[in-house]
């Protein structure tokens, strides 16, 4: 079963996008915070980060740049999902070696056409 961490200071987002992932059979774990989803990373790399570019103590980019400058692991796809609607902070996010980036407010289709466009969720859902 693939895994994905949710990483969000609001407990409702998360609990949001973990029951989103879950019925698209995903097994979720959850961070409140940049430090914390390191700290689960370094236990355990998911196949898929969910992530707020503003999260607490080391914001979501930094955290990005962290998982992607470590080439001893195994990369998990990264998604920004944010009310953040900047078209530079988008591409610094891309540039960044993020798969994807997701603007709230979004539904369980637009999680799943994202999945699909980065080709870690099947057509037939």
């Amino acid at each position: 079963m693939q895994t994905c961490l949710i990483a969000d200071d609001s407990k409702i987002m998360r609990m949001l996008l973990s029951k989103i992932m879950e019925n698209f059979g995903y097994t979720v774990t959850e961070a409140d915070d940049g430090e914390d989803l390191l700290e689960q990373c370094g236990k355990n790399i998911p196949d898929v980060i969910i992530s707020d570019w503003n999260l607490p103590l080391i914001d979501g980019i930094d955290v990005l740049y962290k998982i992607r400058s470590d080439k001893k692991i195994k990369q998990p796809y990264f998604i920004f999902c944010s009310y953040i609607k900047d078209p530079e902070i988008i591409k610094q996010a891309i540039k960044g070696g993020a798969d994807d980036f997701i603007m709230r407010p979004f539904d369980e289709d637009i999680i799943a056409s994202k999945l699909k466009i980065i080709k870690i969720m099947r057509g037939d859902r």
